[in-house]
């Protein structure tokens, strides 16, 4: 198995495994972590802001973007991989 497909298969039993089971489908999660980064931008902010699920795949992909620049770890491919796909997700069910 070429690298490429190990880290693909390894992002695939994330997004599509047990997380599903403990923490319900990515797209409910993020829509959650949504309004909840929304309510407290907006209450911080003084004035509407609107997160939503897809920026989140988006913030956490930009995590670990950061996380891997400052400690290289195979890991955080596993984990960009699976953050990419969660925001494909996303966006399909906008």
């Amino acid at each position: 198995m070429r690298h490429a497909e190990y880290i693909l298969s390894k992002a695939n039993v994330a997004v599509c495994g047990d997380r599903n089971d403990s923490y319900g489908p990515p797209t409910e999660d993020f829509r959650t972590q949504a309004a909840m980064f929304s309510a407290y931008l907006s209450r911080t902010n003084g004035r509407p802001v609107m997160v939503t699920a897809s920026d989140i795949a988006a913030l956490m992909c930009l995590v670990k973007i950061a996380r891997q620049a400052h400690a290289p770890k195979q890991d955080n491919w596993v984990d960009l991989a699976g953050y990419a796909a969660c925001g494909a997700e996303c966006d399909a069910e906008v």
